[in-house]
């Protein structure tokens, strides 16, 4: 039941990004992250998936944490104290969270 529910809230996270001037990122990377969990929760995609998966968010995560993500989207609000970057950085810290988990889980 988590497994499903964590991975509803990446779909979510993806959908309240349609209308962002950066959506080519941030829904593919979303999506990505439930694609690959449920593929491999099925032992359709191999542990190597998983890295690469890992890897990219981890540059995902650069990029944006470091503000490098601004030279896409420099429509940059503050909501909860947090710039835009940031908050997508904590999105794909999440994400990176979620898959790591879910490799140790379903072996």
């Amino acid at each position: 039941m988590l497994f499903w529910a964590v991975n509803s809230i990446f779909i979510l996270f993806a959908v309240f990004n349609i209308d962002d001037p950066d959506w080519f990122l941030w829904i593919p990377t979303y999506l990505l992250v439930v694609v690959i969990t449920v593929a491999y929760r099925k032992k359709k995609v191999s542990k190597k998936t998983v890295n690469i998966l890992l890897l990219y968010l981890l540059s995902v995560f650069i990029i944006s944490f470091f503000g490098f993500i601004e030279l896409l989207d420099n429509s940059s609000d503050i909501m909860v104290s947090m710039k835009e970057p940031k908050r997508e950085a904590l999105g794909v810290l999440i994400a990176m969270s979620w898959v790591f988990w879910t490799s140790r889980q379903y072996k």
